[in-house]
């Protein structure tokens, strides 16, 4: 059984160290980008990393968790949260996917470029999906059922691993002779 990194030091801190080599990597993409388009899906993905980071850096699950507790139970409602849970573990991802969704809509050519950075974002966000799900206590049973906290650590480790080999299989920028040989050709054109 793989740790569990809400509750192992190292696992986060490597895992933490992974999503800020995904995003330098990306960010070094970002740079070397032939194009404006390319650059900016190269800095939208950075983000989301660097976000990522800051959320397995920070533990913040158990902080919105602990956040949301204390307001439950500061308005009376603690008794009847599941209403709540659902929306948090179920309707919030569901929206997620969503916008994530119109997004890999919008970058969609940049993304069929891209299959192994694709696959890294997908296994991501299955993981995230997953995760949050099993904020809601009636989804446990699923979960436990596919023994999904055995290999959870495995599938967010494999989708930063794709997400880095996506960006580092990138286009390389232009040397400097091809910028020398493109300008040669262009000015004989005229």
């Amino acid at each position: 059984m793989l740790p569990d990194p809400e509750h192992s030091f190292v696992a986060r801190a490597l895992l933490v160290a992974g999503y800020a080599v995904a995003a330098w990597c990306w960010s070094r993409a970002a740079r070397r980008a032939r194009s404006d388009y390319d650059s900016y899906w190269w800095r939208v993905g950075t983000v989301g990393l660097l976000l990522l980071a800051t959320n397995k850096l920070f533990n913040l699950r158990l902080v919105f968790e602990g956040m949301i507790r204390a307001i439950a139970k500061a308005g009376g409602w603690y008794e009847q949260r599941r209403p709540a849970q659902f929306v948090v573990a179920i309707v919030f991802p569901l929206i997620g996917i969503l916008i994530v969704s119109i997004l890999a809509t919008k970058s969609r050519a940049f993304l069929k470029k891209r299959i192994a950075a694709s696959m890294g974002w997908m296994l991501l966000l299955l993981y995230l999906v997953l995760r949050q799900t099993q904020e809601w206590k009636p989804s446990l049973v699923v979960l436990n059922a596919i023994r999904y906290h055995d290999w959870r650590l495995a599938l967010e480790v494999a989708g930063i691993v794709m997400v880095v080999v996506g960006a580092s299989w990138a286009t390389e920028p232009l040397t400097s002779r091809e910028t020398v040989a493109n300008s040669s050709t262009a000015q004989e054109s005229t």
